[in-house]
């Protein structure tokens, strides 16, 4: 009887265990410790449970080709409080200031499904249904490709980011930037000059963003990483962004291309230094199709220092492009030549596990292209006084933040990073040369020149998965 019942037992104890949770383990457990089936019997039980789990496709995820090798997915989210305050004062004198401007939304909402099907060829694509991103026309998509990876490197075909810009590209295996690893909660004005996507009128001389970086479509390369060496990448992309930018005349690609030097000499000390570089026409997205790709082209280099040294991390670049226009008589399109250029310092200190400061400077300097106050503050759009829509020449910008990592265990083992953290940054940011909209960019004067300031307080909470 007791031989029957102990059989019963053991049949049962393996039928729960195809579940596999913690509660049916520890019925086995105490099983064990009643001196009811012993602990040989314990592991068969378990063992048994794992092979019907794995013969019932428990726990699977069945994808629809049979040659796919393994499918992965993944993703985080972003919730975030900002507030703006707003406040203006012209050369004659006469300060304004505009209601606080303050509200909660979703940053980001991202999912990424990756297929591999072996033989070092994947597909990725990855999408942000929160419509927040401007760097690109499709603002629900932000990537889609095929890779194929070798000893060689990786070519990746599709739409993605080229290299412009440290905060908005990965530019070194050993300092990534992806949105959800920012140490600020958003990017620099500099960045956002040169990577959000383009939003000028032609039809004066209010150049604004230039659309230059970030999602284009077309065919890219990053060398195999290399921690202690050269690492190098190329693009060869439609020259405007999205990934449903089609050419609309003659030769409409840009081509981008990128080296770094890395110097990784422990876990808590590492070094890079590198350039990007690339060309472009312009898309100005306002104007008419005969004319939208040949107002303008665009070159320039974008030099970086990356350094880690314990618990202090640096991080420098310089933004530099030339914008070479033609007239257009019908649209009237400002046929000067612009030279925008830009900087960004950041300095990271991390106090301890969990807790870690931030500080970085921006400057850019559009050389006469302007810019307005949104497009380097993103969210920025208070109503009032007539300087918050002006177009202004210069900016720059202070941002003091911490950020607050949570300890998290995951398949037994600690993990701490950005995959549970809460982010909390002041940004002051002041814009200064009212540039005048006319066919010929010139400063305005007298009561017409404003210098506005901006503060912005942001609260940013991200899960990753």
């Amino acid at each position: 009887m007791n031989h029957t019942l102990k059989s019963m037992l053991i049949a049962a104890a393996a039928l729960t265990a195809v579940s596999a949770s913690a509660q049916d383990k520890a019925t086995l457990d105490l099983l064990v410790k009643k001196g009811v089936i012993t602990a040989e019997e314990r592991s068969k039980a378990i063992e048994d449970g794992a092979k019907a789990r794995s013969s019932s496709g428990i726990n699977k995820v069945f994808v629809k080709e049979d040659a796919t090798k393994r499918f992965t997915i993944g993703g985080y989210f972003q919730a975030q409080y900002q507030s703006f305050n707003y406040s203006q004062s012209t050369a004659t004198g006469v300060n304004a200031t505009a209601p606080i401007q303050n509200g909660f939304l979703m940053r980001r909402l991202y999912l990424e499904i990756l297929a591999d099907v072996g033989n070092g060829i994947s597909g990725n694509i990855v999408l942000d249904t929160s419509g927040n991103t401007t760097s690109s026309t499709t603002s629900w998509l932000d990537r889609a490709m095929v890779s194929h990876s070798s000893e060689i490197g990786t070519f990746d075909l599709g739409y993605r980011k080229v290299t412009w810009g440290y905060e908005e590209s990965t530019t070194t295996s050993l300092f990534k930037a992806s949105s959800g690893k920012l140490s600020t909660v958003e990017r620099g004005i500099t960045n956002r000059y040169w990577n959000e996507g383009e939003n000028g009128n032609t039809n004066r001389s209010d150049g604004r963003r230039l659309g230059f970086g970030a999602h284009h479509t077309g065919l890219h390369y990053n060398s195999v990483v290399n921690p202690q060496g050269f690492e190098f990448g190329a693009s060869v992309v439609n020259a405007a962004q999205g990934r449903v930018s089609e050419g609309t005349s003659t030769n409409d690609l840009a081509y981008y291309a990128n080296i770094v030097w890395n110097n990784k000499i422990s876990d808590n000390e590492a070094y890079a230094v590198g350039v990007n570089y690339g060309t472009s026409r312009y898309f100005a997205a306002t104007a008419t199709t005969a004319v939208a790709n040949t107002l303008a082209t665009i070159e320039g280099y974008n030099p970086f220092l990356m350094a880690k040294y314990f618990n202090w991390t640096f991080q420098g670049e310089y933004m530099s492009t030339k914008v070479t226009s033609s007239k257009d008589a019908v649209l009237n399109v400002d046929d000067q030549n612009h030279t925008p250029t830009g900087y960004t310092a950041m300095v990271v200190y991390k106090i301890n596990d969990n807790w870690e400061g931030v500080a970085r400077y921006t400057n850019l300097d559009t050389d006469m292209r302007g810019q307005k106050i949104s497009d380097g503050e993103r969210g920025f759009a208070a109503a009032g006084p007539s300087g918050t829509g002006l177009l202004y020449d210069k900016s720059t910008a202070i941002y003091l933040g911490v950020n607050y990592y949570f300890n998290l265990e995951a398949l037994g083992q600690k993990v701490n990073g950005y995959n549970a953290k809460i982010q909390f940054g002041f940004e002051r940011s002041e814009f200064k040369d009212v540039i005048t909209q006319a066919s010929t960019s010139t400063l305005a004067t007298g009561a017409g020149q404003v210098s506005a300031t901006v503060d912005v307080i942001r609260l940013q909470a991200q899960v990753a998965f």
